[in-house]
């Protein structure tokens, strides 16, 4: 049988503990990183909520302006010209909004944004909420 010395004893010791250090400090490392780009895509997740929400309350809108068109004896021909442009109007603001969300993000984080378009976002958004289950407060 192989008889170990005190000292390659101690070189085997100092030897684990200085992995167990590294090893500690790089995982420690890894962990921060998944847990900050969980947060980053759980944030966006919720941007992308208030946007719709404000969509909602833009059809709202749109819907009560018809109504007072209507009442105020509009032909149909101009309700839907103002439809169209309010249409036209609210499709620039998504791409405006959601470019405006992947240019403003760090530039280290901008490949974790995986989306460049309206309809994009949304069907992140759908994998985001689908992926967080029951987790929503």
């Amino acid at each position: 049988m192989y008889d170990v010395t005190t000292q390659e004893l101690m070189v085997f010791v100092v030897l684990g503990f200085t992995a167990g250090v590294f090893t500690s400090f790089y995982l420690t490392r890894l962990f921060e990183v998944v847990h900050m780009w969980r947060l980053l895509r759980e944030v966006v997740a919720h941007l992308l909520l208030m946007c719709v929400g404000i969509i909602e309350d833009v059809e709202f809108l749109k819907e009560l302006k018809r109504k007072q068109m209507l009442e105020a004896d509009f032909t149909r021909e101009q309700i839907r010209k103002f439809e169209e442009v309010d249409e036209r109007t609210l499709t620039k603001w998504k791409d405006t909004v959601i470019l405006s969300l992947v240019t403003k993000v760090p530039r280290n984080f901008r490949s974790m944004m995986p989306f460049n378009s309206w309809h994009e976002a949304m069907a992140f958004l759908n994998r985001e909420l689908r992926d967080l289950g029951g987790k929503e407060e």
